[in-house]
């Protein structure tokens, strides 16, 4: 196995939520400390984002629906973005 699985499965989540929502990856490197509070993302894109992130994490660490669902619970209070409503203008 190797040992940054988690770390490298992490990092794909975070640039998957970046992809769904159309934020730049550089974003990472150029805003390390409020990347997540300058972004936001709509309650479409993060669903999609979740169902993403339930099949992968099953893929690839083995594990049933309801365990990727609570990983997905806490990456998401983690490193999630903050959700608006479809109409409501991005800040």
């Amino acid at each position: 196995m190797k040992p940054n699985k988690k770390k490298d499965f992490a990092l794909e989540a975070i640039h998957k939520q970046f992809e769904i929502t159309g934020i730049d990856p550089s974003v990472l490197e150029s805003d390390p400390e409020s990347w997540f509070n300058n972004n936001t993302m709509t309650q479409t894109q993060h669903e999609s984002w979740k169902d993403w992130f339930i099949v992968e994490c099953r893929k690839r660490f083995r594990t049933t629906k309801k365990m990727a669902e609570k990983e997905f619970a806490w990456f998401d209070l983690a490193y999630g973005l903050r959700i608006i409503d479809e109409g409501t203008p991005e800040n």
